[in-house]
């Protein structure tokens, strides 16, 4: 019996990577059209909006933002993945659904209860975070967050569906719902947007409709599990408390993110005109790389990883999470590089459209990128072990990094700018605290040597030596004297360079015989030369 199960096993094992490997694609797609769908909204405030409607556009949504990740952005999807993914593999889905389903009910409750108080005291929030900006701008973001609250519960619902369908594994269902929440968000500010106040609050009323189609389109993707949600409040459901133990430290930790903003933004304001669209735009740029490849790698792995560790298959586990952060670290090192060496080509070449978008924002959002380079690498091993320790059941280290690396980024950014350092200082300074919080997650999590990832050392070796040829390779390149003026020439140049700056890596990683690059190849590149070849006979 031990060896016919062994053989069912190695039989299934092509099927489990084949579909680990399409969801990752359709993960990567949705994330593909997310984020640029995203980048395009970043470009479009900037030619639509003047520079204090802008500011105010910008900051209206660092509180809502705020809120959404500390209530929910992490618990939702981080917690409920793992926990209903263990549920499926060990049958256990009736008691398992019935304290989820409490959960979620305790947590509607809960969000609708703070969006009315956020509703009702937003002007002294915003006067209490954003000191330093001028009293317009904080009016203006005040008013126009009040049309912004109602998003979070519509968001709330949204991530829950897609939490649900990731249990399920059914990643085509939830990779394109946030594409289509930007469109609508897109719409009402082309439509909607113009620099006066009643135009902004109701491109804000715009934003919010867009949350409630994002909540409705997911509801119908999931609309065939989500029958198993049955309200009710019982909070001494075993269940229950398990998720609710979970779930806590998770949604902490999700919010870290949304408080360094916070404290970038509060400290950016001291370096001049126009420092919170630059920020925001370097922010949207190096999220792109890590948003897409990185989270889209991640979000597939977790309920794989889960299951994995329910069944006690620790050597799986091993290899998913080693393939995981090779393949996530692969495709976001080169996109660091491009970042790093041509950082005002990139952000005069994709957002400067409009003579809103001054010569100085863009060398501010330049100087600031430059600092978040090394972010998109650390950032992406460190959302890729917090899922990681997810999936395992262990949801307070994480949450520790976290709030270590808070500390440092504040530290750092308060000694900085009091030295009279420049405005690099304070994404230098974020970068600085991803790399303290990817060390000390690394260090624990490999403390299980069942479970931790294999071969890295020489991963990151080859990794160094691409990188390097790749700088290399763009500084000499830099020192052709072309500078276009013309936008379409401008676009042209910088995708130039940048394909010339894959292919270097590429090359020197097929020269050194890197496993990633084979099994790209194999998996995608050999079936479509197979294909062709078929198709010319």
């Amino acid at each position: 019996m031990s060896n016919t199960h062994a053989e069912l096993s190695k039989k299934k094992a092509p099927g489990k990577t084949r579909s680990i490997t399409f969801s990752t694609i359709i993960m990567i797609i949705g994330l593909i059209l997310s984020k640029g769908s995203g980048f395009l909204r970043t470009v479009l405030i900037g030619h639509t909006f003047s520079e204090t409607y802008r500011d105010a556009f910008i900051a209206a949504f660092l509180i809502p933002d705020f809120v959404f990740a500390l209530l929910v952005g992490g618990s939702i999807q981080s917690a409920i993945t793992p926990t209903l993914s263990k549920a499926i593999e060990t049958k256990t889905q009736k008691k398992t659904w019935r304290g989820v389903s409490i959960f979620i009910t305790w947590m509607g409750l809960f969000v609708l209860t703070f969006v009315a108080i956020c509703e009702v005291f937003s002007n002294y929030l915003y006067k209490f975070f954003n000191q330093g900006k001028s009293e317009d701008v904080i009016r203006l973001a005040g008013n126009m967050a009040r049309t912004l609250y109602p998003q979070i519960f519509f968001m709330m619902l949204a991530a829950l569906c897609i939490g649900v369908l990731n249990a399920y594994k059914k990643f085509g269902s939830t990779a394109f719902g946030p594409p289509i929440y930007n469109i609508c968000v897109l719409l009402a500010i082309g439509l909607l947007g113009a620099s006066n106040e009643e135009s902004l609050y109701m491109t804000g009323v715009g934003v919010m409709a867009a949350a409630m189609i994002y909540f409705v389109f997911q509801l119908f993707m999931g609309r065939k599990e989500m029958v198993h949600y049955k309200p009710c409040l019982d909070t001494k459901d075993p269940e229950f408390r398990s998720l609710f133990k979970l779930a806590i430290p998770i949604l902490i930790s999700a919010s870290i993110v949304q408080v360094n903003m916070l404290l970038l933004n509060s400290f950016a304001t001291r370096f001049g005109d126009g420092p919170l669209y630059a920020l925001n735009s370097a922010s949207t740029l190096w999220q792109l790389p890590y948003g897409i490849f990185a989270v889209g790698i991640g979000n597939v792995m977790l309920p794989s990883l889960a299951s994995h560790y329910a069944n006690k298959n620790f050597k799986e586990s091993s290899k998913l999470l080693s393939t995981s952060i090779k393949n996530a670290l692969f495709l976001t090192i080169p996109c660091a590089g491009i970042f790093l060496i041509l950082p005002l080509d990139l952000v005069k070449t994709l957002l400067q459209w409009s003579s809103n978008v001054t010569d100085k924002n863009m060398e501010m959002a330049a100087l600031f990128l430059t600092g978040y380079c090394a972010a998109i690498v650390f950032q992406s091993v460190i959302f890729i072990l917090n899922q990681a320790f997810y999936a395992i059941g262990q949801t307070r280290f994480p949450l520790f990094a976290g709030i270590v690396s808070m500390v440092v980024n504040f530290s750092l950014c308060f000694i900085l700018v009091n030295l009279g350092c420049g405005a690099m200082c304070l994404t230098i300074s974020y970068s600085v605290s991803c790399l303290v919080r990817m060390i000390l997650l690394a260090l624990v999590y490999c403390r299980n040597k069942k479970l931790a990832p294999r071969k890295m050392k020489s991963f990151l070796i080859k990794s160094a030596i691409c990188f390097t040829c790749l700088i290399l390779g763009l500084l000499l390149i830099r020192l052709i004297p072309y500078a276009p003026k013309r936008k379409i020439l401008q676009i042209a140049w910088f995708g130039v360079r940048a394909i010339f700056a894959f292919v270097i890596y590429f090359a020197m990683a097929f020269a050194l015989k890197m496993d990633e690059l084979k099994v790209a190849y194999d998996r995608y590149l050999s079936r479509f030369f197979r294909k062709r070849s078929a198709a010319s006979k």
